[in-house]
């Protein structure tokens, strides 16, 4: 018979273990930010376990950014080949290296592509991810850029 110390012991083994068992499910190795690893990097079951193409996020930025003139800064949602007009939410995240971030929601403009338009007020190197939420999905693509 197990004293009560025993069973203590044994119980919290256990819920330990379920724990553990939890935690170990995830399938991805690639990294992410802000606590987002691996979003977008494989194809996702569906609950009939069929697989469902995952979105595609083109994130584009201008080649050439000049201080205070207004640019568009833009993120093709696409799966399999086809715009993806109804994303849940579009949002830019933007900082210049060693400052706060900002973030600002895309407005679909067209054909799949939501954009926004941002004035830059200060020169250095910028950094943007586009967070895309649609389909039950989340990307995260990110670029750097130089404001001259």
């Amino acid at each position: 018979m197990l004293n009560n110390k025993s069973k203590l012991i044994v119980l919290t083994m256990a819920i330990g273990a379920m724990l553990l068992a939890g935690c170990g499910n995830s399938t991805s190795a690639s990294g992410g930010h802000e606590g987002h690893t691996g979003h977008g990097s494989s194809d996702k079951q569906d609950s009939k376990n069929e697989m469902v193409a995952m979105i595609k996020v083109n994130l584009q930025v201008p080649e050439e950014v000049k201080i205070n003139e207004a640019v568009t800064i833009s993120a093709q949602v696409t799966q399999e080949e086809k715009a993806v007009d109804d994303a849940d939410k579009v949002e830019f995240e933007l900082w210049l290296d060693g400052a706060e971030h900002e973030k600002i929601e895309g407005k679909l403009y067209k054909d799949g592509t939501y954009q926004i338009e941002k004035t830059f007020d200060k020169a250095g190197t910028y950094t943007v991810i586009s967070h895309v939420t649609a389909r039950d999905m989340h990307s995260m693509p990110k670029k750097q850029f130089t404001v001259k």
